[in-house]
């Protein structure tokens, strides 16, 4: 996941080409709102932490491997999500399968 850099909002202000190099990676699609999951093998849940996620958050999963793409069932409950944020829980039917594994996109 790659983690842009934080730029000041308050003097004394970040220089205009960091801003200008924000912007232009965010038009690129380098955002920090993606990861990789891999589901619990033989469970009915999984438990997902990501440092982006919010109440309100909604939660895009793409399966990546053939396993994945089996997987039935998967969904998950918004008030998983804490107060503060950071995790939620993903409910899905139990495979016994390894490589369970998502991409996933956080909209806020």
């Amino acid at each position: 996941m790659s983690q842009l850099q934080q730029l000041r909002t308050a003097p004394p202000y970040d220089e205009g080409w960091k801003v200008a190099t924000l912007v232009n990676m965010l038009a690129g699609g380098h955002i920090n709102s993606v990861g990789q999951v891999t589901l619990a093998q033989n469970a009915a849940s999984t438990v997902l932490s990501d440092n982006n996620i919010r109440r309100g958050s909604k939660l895009l999963l793409m399966p990546i491997t053939a396993h994945a793409a089996t997987v039935t069932g998967l969904w998950y409950d918004p008030a998983s999500i804490p107060v503060d944020g950071g995790t939620l829980t993903l409910n899905h039917g139990a495979v016994n399968q390894a490589d369970l594994t998502f991409d996933y996109l956080i909209v806020q």
